[in-house]
């Protein structure tokens, strides 16, 4: 019997806190990393791992999973811990990198006093009684450029790519150097305005449109196409 292709998904969104009980996040639930992860897993040759922040996920798309194959997270931090430790010991063939991550966290929290900026303390909870509280965020690191280098994952890639605002022309050459600056083999670019509709599937010698109904299949069939 031919081996199973593992196969890693994430899905859902990451957390950054601002304090003890305050975080920032973002709006996506993590359904489109879901839906891949249950068609792949539906064909006999592919054992999936689903990373996903969302814990309803398996009841709403309806996963026959065994515990184990569904990890959790809820911040940047430990997604990227859980990420980390998979590539190194789980020996996967695909991943598929669907979570929004965070672009940022929360570096300090601050009040204006006169010119100067005096950090909070934000390892309890930041009293609401002040009337303006100023948050310093710094860039977080880009999880979908450490799975190549440093963490050493010599599979499949796919990337995704949101943007915002732009027309289906730069949206293609942003995704294009995406894809290329990731050294992923495939990225699934779309714009907010239109996500609900359609995407983009790019790999190195084809760009695709297609539907957001067929993108869990628009996929599989490239990723088999690519590894049979």
């Amino acid at each position: 019997m031919a081996k199973k292709l593992k196969v890693l998904v994430t899905a859902g969104s990451t957390t950054v806190p601002i304090d003890q009980v305050r975080n920032i996040s973002n709006i996506f639930r993590g359904g489109t990393g879901a839906a891949i992860a249950r068609l792949f897993e539906e064909h006999d040759m592919m054992d999936v791992t689903l990373v996903t922040s969302n814990r309803d996920i398996w009841k709403e798309e309806g996963f026959g999973w065994v515990s184990d194959k569904i990890k959790y997270f809820n911040t940047y931090d430990e997604l990227i811990q859980i990420m980390w430790y998979e590539i190194r010991n789980g020996n996967y063939d695909v991943i598929i990198h669907s979570a929004a991550v965070s672009d940022y966290y929360v570096h300090d929290v601050c009040l204006f006093e006169g010119n100067n900026l005096i950090s909070l303390d934000k390892t309890t909870k930041v009293s609401s009684n002040h009337e303006d509280v100023f948050l310093r965020l710094r860039q977080t690191h880009k999880i979908i450029d450490l799975i190549r280098k440093p963490w050493g994952f010599k599979g499949y890639l796919v990337k995704f790519k949101l943007q915002v605002g732009i027309d289906d022309e730069e949206l293609l050459k942003i995704a294009t150097k995406s894809r290329i600056t990731s050294e992923a083999d495939m990225i699934v670019a779309n714009c907010l305005e239109w996500a609900k509709e359609k995407a983009y599937v790019i790999t190195d010698n084809e760009t695709v449109e297609v539907s957001r109904e067929i993108l869990p299949e628009a996929i599989y069939k490239k990723v088999r196409e690519a590894l049979s």
